[in-house]
C-alpha cells in the first residue's frame, strides 16, 4: 500500500483521478480543484468542479457532478467516501491511514515539516520597513517589520531565495530638516533658545542626540562634521538596528538612498534616461515626467524649480536598480501613508519598460494602541508616539510579533496592551504557546514513567477518535497552509490555522487520556501530540514567535 506523504502529493493523486473523470465525461480541459471545506462536517476535501462546468455545459452543477462522480476511480486506501452535495460540489473524505502516514512524515521532516519546492529557484527581493532615519522606530515600524519577516519566511519556507532590504532614506528634504532640528536640540542643550524648523523633529530624543553631539564634538575636542544631519541620521540608523535586532528581524543589506543613489549618480542617469525616451518635459521651471500616460492619475514633478530632485526621483532610480539585480519578484510593503504611490510607481515602470507584474506593493495599514481603552495618540515630529522597545518592554517581543500579524496588511489593526501583557487564553499568543508548553510536559511526566512516543514508522492504527482525526487533518494541511500563505503573503493565515490547531489539541487533551491508555494507545497518542508540537513549534518560528516547552 502506497500512501501520500504529504499534502502536495495527496492532491496531486486526487487530481490525476479527477482529471481522468473529467476526459471520461468527455471534457479535456476542465477546472480542477480541491478545496478545504468550510465545514468539517462535510468532509476533509470537497471538489467544485462542477459548479465551473455548469455554464459552459448549460446543465445544472449537481447533475455535472453525479455525472462526473460516476467515473471516478478513487484508490480506495486513499478515499473512504465521496458524495454528492449541493449546489454541485463532491466531498470526499479520506482514509484514517492517509493521515496516519502524514503524522508519520511529520515527525520524521520535524523542523523540516511544512517546507516545500514550490517556489524553488525564484530569487525574491522583499524591502520592507524602510523608516526616515528621523527618529526611533514606533509602532507602526514594528508592525511593518513584523509583517514583512514573516512574508519573507513564508517565501523561504516555500523554497524561494528571498533577500530582505532596508531603504534608508537619508537624503532629499527630510535629511536637510533632521540636520536643522539637531543643531536647534544643540543650542537649547546649551542654554540657548531655538526652535526645530518648520516641518523638523522635536521630541526628548533629539535632546538626547544633542547631548552626544556636544559631548562627541566639543567635550571630546573632535572635528565637527560637515554634515551633521548625515551623523545624526548615522546614529538614528544604529537605534533601528539595535531596535530589529532585538525584535529578531534580520535585513540582508540597508540601502543608502544618499550614497547609492545620489553620490553614486544613480538619480541623475536616471533622469537622463527619461530625457532621452522623450519622457519628460519642462514647466514653471521645472523638469516633469509624462507618467500619466502610463496609468498614473498624473503627471509627476522630477526636478524641482530650485533644481534638486524631488522625491519620486530617487524611487525610480530605487527600482530601476531592484530590476537590474535580476530578481524574479520584487515586494514592497509601504507605510499607510503610500497609497497613492503604488499607481504612480507601477505607471513609471511601465513608462520604462520593466516587466511591472514583477512589481508586488502592500501597504501595512495603520496601528491604534490601545491603553485602558483609550488610544494613544502618536506623533512623530512633535515627539509623541510609542517606540518599538518600549512596545517589546511592555508586552514583549512574540506578543508583539503575533499581534501584528493577526490582521490583514490592508486592514488597521487596534494593538491592545493590556491583552498582550495577559498570561491567559484570552492572549491569543499565550494560548498556541501553552498547548506547546503542555505538549512537552506531557512527554516529560511520561518519559518519568518509561513511556515514550511511537516514532515516525510506529503504529498509528488507533488514532481513530474524531478529535484524534482532527489534530491529524491539522498535520495533514499545515503545508499548504505554509505555501498558499506564502504565494498571497498574507501571514494571517498561519494564525487562524495555530488558533484552530491549538484549540483542536485543548479539545482532544480534555477528552482523551494518555498516561492511563493501554500502552499501544498511549505510545500512538503521544506521537500524535508530539507531531502537533512539531507544527505549532515550525508555524510559530515562521511567525518570529518563540514556542516554549515550559511556562
Amino acid at each position: 500500500m502506497i500512501l501520500p506523504s504529504d499534502i502536495f502529493l495527496l492532491r496531486e493523486g486526487l487530481t490525476a483521478t479527477l482529471r481522468d473523470a473529467l476526459r471520461a465525461c468527455g471534457v479535456e480541459d476542465g477546472p480542477v480543484s480541491l478545496e478545504r471545506p468550510k465545514d468539517p462536517s462535510h468532509g476533509d476535501l470537497a471538489i467544485p468542479t462542477a459548479m465551473g462546468l455548469a455554464k459552459r455545459l448549460k446543465r445544472p452543477p449537481l447533475e455535472i457532478a453525479k455525472e462526473i462522480l460516476g467515473h471516478c476511480r478513487w484508490d480506495p486506501t486513499w478515499v473512504a467516501s465521496a458524495e454528492l452535495a449541493p449546489p454541485g460540489f463532491i466531498n470526499l473524505r479520506l482514509q484514517p491511514q492517509v493521515l496516519q502516514a502524514v503524522l508519520g512524515a511529520a515527525l520524521r521532516k520535524d523542523r523540516g515539516y511544512g517546507h516545500s519546492l514550490q517556489a524553488k529557484g525564484e530569487r525574491v527581493l522583499l524591502e520592507f520597513v524602510s523608516a526616515n532615519p528621523t527618529g526611533p522606530l514606533n509602532v507602526v515600524s514594528a508592525r511593518a517589520a513584523a509583517l514583512g519577516d514573516s512574508i519573507g519566511n513564508l517565501l523561504a519556507a516555500a523554497g524561494a531565495e528571498v533577500t530582505k532590504e532596508y531603504y534608508v532614506n537619508d537624503a532629499g528634504v527630510q535629511a536637510r530638516l533632521f540636520g536643522e532640528s539637531l543643531l536647534a536640540a544643540v543650542s537649547r542643550v546649551k542654554g540657548v533658545p531655538a526652535d526645530a524648523p518648520e516641518g523638523g523633529y522635536q521630541g526628548a530624543y533629539m535632546e538626547d542626540l544633542a547631548r552626544e553631539y556636544i559631548d562627541l564634538f566639543e567635550g571630546k575636542g573632535r572635528t565637527p562634521p560637515q554634515d551633521p544631519g548625515a551623523w545624526g541620521m548615522e546614529r538614528v540608523l544604529g537605534w533601528h538596528q539595535a531596535s530589529l535586532k532585538g525584535y529578531e528581524v534580520k535585513f540582508d543589506r540597508w540601502f543608502s538612498e544618499r550614497k547609492e543613489l545620489h553620490e553614486s549618480g544613480a538619480v541623475a542617469s536616471t533622469i537622463e534616461r527619461l530625457k532621452k525616451e522623450g519622457l519628460t518635459y519642462e514647466k514653471e521651471g521645472a523638469l516633469w515626467f509624462k507618467v500619466s500616460e502610463f496609468g498614473a492619475p498624473k503627471d509627476e514633478v522630477l526636478v524641482k524649480s530650485d533644481g534638486k530632485p524631488a522625491y519620486f526621483t530617487p524611487d525610480i532610480a530605487y527600482h530601476l536598480d531592484k530590476y537590474a539585480r535580476g530578481y524574479d519578484r520584487i515586494l514592497d510593503i509601504l507605510g499607510p501613508d503610500h497609497h497613492g504611490h503604488i499607481q504612480r510607481l507601477k505607471a513609471a515602470m511601465t513608462a520604462l519598460h520593466l516587466p511591472v507584474e514583477k512589481l508586488t506593493v502592500l501597504v501595512a495599514q495603520q496601528v491604534n494602541l490601545l491603553e485602558g481603552g483609550e488610544k494613544v495618540k502618536m506623533s512623530k515630529r512633535e515627539g509623541k508616539f510609542v517606540k518599538m522597545d518600549d512596545l517589546l518592554s511592555e508586552a514583549g517581543k512574540d506578543a508583539a510579533r503575533y499581534f501584528f500579524v493577526m490582521r490583514s496588511a490592508n486592514t488597521h489593526l487596534d494593538f491592545d496592551l493590556e491583552v498582550a501583557r495577559k498570561h491567559t487564553d484570552e492572549n491569543p499568543v499565550f494560548y498556541v504557546q501553552y498547548a506547546h508548553a503542555r505538549i512537552h510536559s506531557l512527554l516529560r511526566k511520561c518519559a518519568e514513567k518509561g513511556l515514550h512516543p511511537a516514532k515516525e514508522d510506529g503504529d498509528f492504527g488507533s488514532l481513530r477518535e474524531p478529535e484524534a482525526l482532527l489534530l491529524l487533518k491539522g498535520i495533514l494541511e499545515y503545508p499548504e497552509w505554509v505555501a498558499e500563505s506564502g504565494k498571497t503573503y498574507e501571514p494571517h493565515r498561519i494564525v487562524a490555522f495555530l488558533q484552530g490547531l491549538a484549540a483542536d489539541f485543548h479539545l482532544f487533551y480534555s477528552k482523551h487520556r494518555i498516561l492511563d491508555a493501554d500502552p499501544p494507545v498511549a505510545r500512538a497518542r503521544l506521537g500524535l501530540v508530539l507531531g502537533v508540537a512539531t507544527v505549532l513549534r515550525n508555524a510559530l518560528g515562521l511567525l518570529g514567535v518563540s514556542a516554549p516547552e515550559q511556562m
